[in-house]
């Protein structure tokens, strides 16, 4: 039986789930260049994204692919589990991706020959709900996800606990962003374009730039006694309306911020949805995500990572920002 509360010890060696997404690879990326042994699961070994050509192990299959799963994980220091769904058709897609596939994931690890040390869930600051003005969500507030998305994230949590003797640590990021990411690419586009939407101007967010979020990942793994919980994000939230003037900084141009009803953004949800449908697939702005821009904040605290983990996020939101502008427009993603 594994000691739930045994400081993890070395470890070098891991198992990706989600490697070929965005935090993903750039999780990839660090554990590569700190020298760690990596192995992927990958649905289609012939579409690697960001993972082509990268010193690693592939397992070939999905979050149900359960004796994948043990092979990979088998004799694996730890394992980061990533993969999930941002987007999906139906509450009920979001919980068997997010929720039995965090299943099919702690059974493996449990039932593998060569246990883990560390099993790093990467959840979300959805999976607690949004702040109230003043007022940051920390590690002992009361879950109240907003979302399915949120819902399915908590209970993939809850799911995990619930294996006693999972070496269990759960990450709750806020927003991510960065050089790859395409959830957040929108709003750099119309920035582009030279206007900034803004729906709660006043708003406070929580926001975190993928290489600090893939450091504390490690950090986590490396340090946390297991069955923690941690926030990882910049110590400092920003207000919406001020993100133009930081966007306005990295384009070198005026962007200008355009308050956008929330009546309007529910009429443009709805629109993209049946557009959607139409396609095949969900869109990413979907009424989903107008609940998360329409609440009033989105701001964690994140004084236990720092005092545990010793973990502090060093890159600022102009510096952030910025770089990742450059590569948007160096990649072509933006004009």
């Amino acid at each position: 039986m594994l000691d739930s509360n045994m400081l993890p010890g070395h470890i070098r060696s891991c198992f990706v789930t989600g490697g070929t997404g965005f935090i993903g690879s750039h999780l990839v990326d660090l554990l590569i260049e700190q020298g760690w042994e990596v192995r992927c699961l990958v649905r289609n070994p012939e579409s690697l994204g960001w993972l082509t050509g990268k010193p690693i192990a592939l397992y070939s299959g999905d979050l149900d692919s359960t004796d994948v799963l043990r092979e990979g994980i088998s004799g694996a220091d730890a394992v980061f589990h990533l993969a999930g769904a941002t987007a999906a058709g139906s509450r009920e897609e979001y919980f068997r991706i997010n929720a039995i596939g965090c299943r099919n994931v702690g059974e493996a690890a449990l039932k593998c020959p060569d246990p883990p040390q560390v099993v790093a869930y990467v959840s979300s600051l959805a999976a607690v709900g949004p702040s109230q003005p003043g007022k940051a969500v920390d590690e002992d507030t009361p879950p109240s996800p907003l979302t399915d998305y949120g819902r399915s994230k908590l209970e993939g949590e809850k799911t995990l606990r619930a294996m006693g003797d999972l070496p269990l640590i759960v990450l709750r990021p806020p927003a991510v962003y960065g050089p790859r990411d395409r959830e957040t690419l929108a709003f750099f586009r119309l920035a582009s374009r030279g206007f900034f939407p803004v729906v709660g101007g006043g708003a406070e967010v929580s926001l975190i730039h993928v290489r600090d979020l893939v450091r504390g990942i490690v950090l986590a793994a490396e340090r946390s006694p297991t069955g923690g919980t941690y926030f990882l994000a910049h110590d400092e939230p920003v207000v919406i309306a001020d993100l133009s003037v930081h966007l306005a900084g990295a384009l070198g141009r005026k962007v200008r911020n355009v308050t956008i009803p929330v009546s309007a953004l529910w009429t443009a949800a709805a629109a993209s949805e049946l557009l959607g449908r139409v396609a095949g697939r969900l869109p990413v702005f979907n009424r989903e995500k107008v609940k998360e821009l329409a609440a009033p904040g989105w701001v964690c605290n994140t004084g236990k990572a720092r005092r545990e983990l010793s973990f502090q996020a060093i890159i600022d939101t102009a510096s952030g920002i910025r770089e990742t502008t450059d590569w948007y427009l160096k990649s072509r993603w933006i004009r």
